[in-house]
């Protein structure tokens, strides 16, 4: 790095309180800083001379990508589609969200770029040399930032020798707003005209932006809207009080809470009674309870708040009634706090005074049923999760919404809104139909956006081993030989009935010198999965979802009827499941005990086993019964499997024994398990302990 070109970024900041601060940061401008493109025409590449952990734009793409703040901030969720690849998401818009308080945006943009499904990367532009452009005398941040964004997309053109198409997608500027005289290098184009011109047909994507596009000139509205209150109150009264209480300033609820004036957690709203909500207090003072509207401050359940408590005569008790009806416990409200604050119960009570981190997801709703009786553009709808508020959507025709379980999302919260802001997604079905009830659990439990969303992508399946009837997979014979080969001792599973995804196998056996050989194999999925494979890649993105997760594929997803395999089929319940009778790899601990199951020695690596039963708890049961036959089991092989059965249970007894000394817990747990007939009834209903 030379560190003689150093600059100075001077810029300011607009509080929460109107003051205005000025704020400088140095800067050493580079000239090494690599365009992350498999198209780059440079030899060697510049990306290959220095090390990065990032993503590359494709040189298959017809075009790239590149954001101004106006659509990062206004269509976030646009550019979140895993349709829309190939971006480029500049420093100076990184750097303006942060500038602006827009963190959960910066946060949700990072986790695009990191993303490598979606090969989109990050660019320093601020600190690269044929990039940089500093402020002119006079210039305001917008035009000086849009300078920045023209200049690194006609780099990019150039560098690339014009190979690949490059699109600055603004809300404030078009194509004549160009460094240059306009060309059809670079063009300049809405969010809009981007998805007319390149996805004309995507109805997901054009109902997603006219969603947004509402959202937009609903915010708009209000701003006009809270102005006008504003000017009309200060007209009549001197002062401009509103609805809700304005929050304090960062500094301010920093300072409040280092001087324990004020106090933060996360905000936990009743599901019993909507009108109260609590935040966990210190090792003082047991939680502190928020009841009312107007006490919670537009705060929403997960919020992470601060606090101040109320004057010790305010101090209520909390209401042990069940209330589901918002209006009604507004009007009651009153009257619960005079009798509250005469109950022996009072607990601490305080008011919201400021939100550290919104907990704003997408949230599955239902559009209230009297919304075609009023007429009108703008609509209240319903959350499923009872401890979030109505939320405020503009639709254009909610008769096509009406009865529908529909995924909608929070986008503000005026200080002047009874209700908060958002927007429409999409449908999810008809209510009480149960599929569209299974991806409204899916989309509340942060699973995924709808059931659709759980499959996997024709290149992912494309990666998988071929295994048919016709053509049954085998293993490696060159792989087996790099493995330890346990396929002559006798291995074994228990699992529920008909389970086919079998992932762990055991096997255990008395040594002629008085020790045990126990041992733990589990399916070698990393052996079918490479690295920055499809399959791995679409796994690596579960991970990385911190805003309204889309791709969970941590774990197999168990719903009453149905499941969602962390793997394809072919993998999870064939090649890699641990099956009776079939050779398969596996990654194997193996422990060596003495008589009094201390361990001994240990040795993990990889192997290849075949196991000799797929047993079932019942049966594994009765073979620890004596039971003289054992029911779908051959005779003779329950008389091979009884031994190690009993064997295995005798030395589990010992290791959970030894838990439990230690201080160990056993949860118990009931599972309901559901039986459906043709017709998608329940047959029958099991609760297993």
């Amino acid at each position: 790095m030379d560190r003689t070109k150093r600059t100075e970024n001077t810029f300011f900041r607009k509080t929460r309180k109107n003051a205005i601060v000025k704020q400088v940061r140095e800067q050493y401008i580079r000239s090494d800083i690599p365009c992350l493109s498999e198209s780059c025409q440079h030899t060697p590449p510049c990306h290959k001379k220095l090390v990065t952990d990032s993503s590359l734009l494709s040189a298959e793409a017809t075009h790239y990508l590149v954001p101004d703040v106006s659509v990062a901030s206004r269509y976030l969720e646009i550019l979140e589609q895993d349709e829309l690849s190939n971006l480029i998401i500049a420093q100076t818009v990184m750097v303006s969200l942060e500038q602006h308080d827009r963190l959960r945006t910066y946060r949700r943009l990072r986790q695009v770029i990191g993303d490598p499904r979606r090969r989109s990367v990050f660019f320093y532009n601020e600190i690269f040399s044929e990039t940089h452009v500093a402020r002119l005398p006079g210039e305001g941040p917008k035009h000086r930032d849009w300078r920045a964004l023209c200049r690194m997309a006609e780099w990019y053109w150039n560098h690339l020798n014009g190979s690949i198409k490059i699109i600055v997608l603004s809300e404030q500027f078009t194509q004549s707003d160009l460094l240059t005289e306009p060309t059809d290098n670079v063009l300049v184009c809405s969010v809009k005209q981007y998805l007319d011109q390149f996805w004309p047909g995507h109805t997901v994507l054009h109902d997603l932006m006219a969603s947004l596009e509402d959202a937009v000139m609903e915010e708009d509205l209000e701003r006009i809207r809270v102005i006008g209150k504003i000017g009309e109150l200060a007209r009549k009264n001197g002062t401009a009080e509103l609805g809700y209480k304005e929050y304090s300033t960062i500094d301010e609820l920093k300072a409040g809470v280092k001087s324990q004036t004020y106090f933060q957690g996360v905000l936990r709203v009743s599901p019993t009674n909507r009108d109260q909500a609590y935040i966990s207090g210190d090792n003082k003072m047991r939680d502190i309870l928020i009841s009312g509207n107007q006490h919670r401050n537009r705060a929403v359940h997960g919020d992470i708040v601060v606090v101040e408590l109320l004057a010790k005569n305010s101090w209520i008790a909390p209401a042990t009634s069940i209330s589901y009806d918002v209006d009604m416990a507004k009007a009651d409200e009153e009257l619960d706090q005079q009798l509250a604050r005469q109950s022996s119960g009072v607990r601490p009570t305080g008011r919201v005074v400021g939100v550290i981190t919104r907990n704003w997801r997408s949230y599955v709703a239902t559009v209230q049923e009297d919304a075609v009786e009023q007429g009108g553009s703008v609509h209240l709808v319903i959350p499923l999760d009872p401890v979030i508020p109505k939320i405020r959507i503009r639709h254009g025709d909610v008769r096509h919404i009406l009865g529908q379980r529909i995924v909608v999302r929070i986008d503000s919260w005026p200080v002047s809104s009874q209700y908060p802001n958002g927007h429409y997604v999409r449908s999810l079905g008809p209510i009480h139909q149960l599929d569209t009830e299974i991806s409204a659990i899916l989309v509340e439990h942060e699973i995924s956006v709808s059931q659709a969303t759980q499959g996997f992508s024709e290149a992912s399946l494309r990666e998988m081993p071929v295994n048919t009837k016709e053509n049954p997979w085998k293993p490696d014979s060159a792989e087996i030989s790099r493995r330890r080969d346990l396929r002559a001792a006798l291995t074994f599973s228990i699992d529920p009935p008909n389970c086919q995804d079998i992932d762990d196998a055991m096997s255990i056996r008395d040594l002629s010198d008085g020790t045990i050989e126990l041992g733990v194999h589990i399916a070698d999925v990393g052996y079918f999965v490479k690295e920055n494979s499809q399959t791995d890649l679409e796994a690596r993105a579960s991970l990385l979802a911190y805003y309204s997760v889309h791709h969970q594929r941590g774990t197999t997803v168990y719903l009453a009827d149905r499941r969602f395999d962390m793997l394809p089929t072919v993998l999870s319940e064939r090649v890699c499941s641990l099956r009776g009778n079939v050779d398969r790899f596996a990654v194997s601990v193996i422990w060596t005990l003495d008589q009094s199951c201390n361990i001994l020695s240990t040795w993990f690596g990889r192997t290849v086993i075949r196991s000799a039963c797929e047993m079932e708890y019942e049966q594994a049961q009765q073979l620890l019964d004596c039971a003289k036959s054992v029911e779908g089991l051959d005779q003779k092989l329950a008389e091979e499997l009884r031994r190690p059965i009993v064997r295995l249970a005798e030395v589990l007894r010992v290791f959970k024994k030894r838990r439990f000394a230690k201080g160990a817990l056993e949860l118990e747990s009931s599972e309901v398990k559901f039986r459906f007939n043709e017709g998608q009834g329940i047959k029958d209903i099991n609760i297993l302990f």
